[in-house]
């Protein structure tokens, strides 16, 4: 009889939790959303790139490349762009940029 109870109020608290929404999946890992194609998530992995605190191995070297936008849609770039994405970060010039990240 108790055994017949419990069941019940687990099955309850099963039922409750899906109407509310909860994931029966919870806590377990779950599969990384895609990145958009183009999009400066994506740039930045495809090309290896930081947005924080340099890699170790570029201590002391300048990034030869970077992801910046000069319009709506952001682009890997080399040596011209990225003296210029260097400049508008750490010198505070103004070139018109949205600096995303750098790159090796």
């Amino acid at each position: 009889m108790a055994l017949g109870i419990w069941t019940t109020y687990a099955a309850a608290i099963a039922v409750a939790a899906l109407q509310l929404g909860a994931d029966p999946e919870a806590g377990r890992a779950q599969p990384e959303t895609p990145l958009a194609p183009g999009s400066p998530a994506a740039l930045i992995q495809q090309h290896d790139c930081w947005s924080a605190e340099a890699p170790r191995d570029m201590s002391g070297r300048l990034p030869g490349h970077a992801i910046v936008a000069s319009g709506a849609t952001p682009r890997y770039v080399g040596s011209d762009l990225t003296g210029k994405a260097l400049d508008q970060v750490f010198a505070g010039d103004d070139h018109d940029l949205v600096v995303y990240a750098f790159c090796r």
